[in-house]
């Protein structure tokens, strides 16, 4: 069965589950397909779709770091946190908007708690946030802890619309962010538009349409990216026969009995990644030096 990734430019306006859904019916039935973090229907930009053994390492790419560009629209607050929803709150934009958006967003910056938005993918007792919503009942959402790397405003329009580059981490809502660097300056502010740019080392620049996912004309097999361009994040190691025996067995390897390849930008502390021969093994590093295999995927598309 094959293993990869599929980088799509998704489309606003198109949900992420109807992309795998899309993606499925050309592969055909007996093809796992799924995805390495959703993006709202509202957004766009790259989704990874994961194929075949692939999507068991559905966790891997959503710890990668995400790139987005972002619109910040000032002057509203919105019941969704973007554009799609009802204004609820208007507030005059302050003069000279950019300059104070420069001056607060640092305080955006770092590990922080967050409130996902109302109308999301988070789970309250059991039921999606979104569902609960949409049906006219409250939920409480408590904040979360999330990871902003970077946040700088790029470019603006005027003062109401300001363009923003976040780098951030796994469960951070662009959307939420907006809603506080409003509610910060007073005025209001959503998400008037939502770019993915990349995830981890993933571009958004080598993904296919929304169109070549379902007109047919390509080959998506062909398009597969190898899991060795997802282990290229993590701190890298190569492994002989011996090694790839073990490691299909669950046991544990000495690091001085593999090859080291490469640093990832992804702290060894969180895993590592030995690949060996059509084998892609990620695993967590004992102290004692040992790597342990925690995720064994086998496919023909590892290189």
């Amino acid at each position: 069965m094959p293993s990869g990734l599929l980088l799509l430019n998704k489309p606003a306006g198109v949900r992420s589950s109807v992309c795998c859904s899309v993606a499925k019916r050309r592969l055909g039935r007996a093809i796992k397909v799924g995805h390495g973090g959703a993006l709202d229907s509202t957004a766009e930009g790259l989704l990874v779709l994961l194929v075949g053994g692939a999507t068991r390492a559905c966790e891997l790419v959503m710890s990668l770091p995400k790139v987005y560009e972002a619109d910040l629209a000032l002057g509203e607050e919105r019941t969704t946190d973007d554009y799609s929803g009802e204004p609820v709150f208007s507030g005059e934009i302050p003069p000279g908007a950019a300059s104070l958006l420069k001056r607060v967003l640092p305080s955006f910056m770092g590990l922080r708690m967050q409130t996902p938005p109302d109308i999301s993918a988070v789970k309250v007792d059991g039921v999606r946030a979104h569902k609960l919503a949409r049906s006219g009942e409250s939920a409480f959402l408590s904040g979360r802890p999330v990871f902003v790397r970077s946040i700088s405003l790029e470019k603006s329009a005027g003062e109401a619309i300001h363009t923003l580059k976040v780098v951030c981490g796994k469960g951070t809502y662009i959307r939420s962010l907006a809603r506080d660097i409003g509610r910060k300056l007073g005025c209001g502010a959503y998400i008037s538009r939502l770019v993915r740019i990349s995830t981890g080392s993933m571009s958004l620049d080598t993904a296919i349409s929304y169109e070549e996912l379902g007109d047919g004309e390509i080959d998506l097999l062909y398009r597969l990216t190898p899991l060795s361009r997802l282990a290229e994040n993590f701190h890298l190691y190569r492994g002989d026969d011996e090694i790839l025996r073990r490691l299909k067995n669950g046991l544990e390897v000495r690091l001085s009995d593999l090859d080291f390849s490469q640093e990832g930008s992804v702290s060894p502390k969180y895993g590592a990644v030995v690949v060996s021969r059509g084998h892609f093994s990620f695993g967590r590093i004992r102290s004692e030096g040992f790597f342990v295999p925690v995720t064994n995927i086998a496919g023909e598309e590892i290189e």
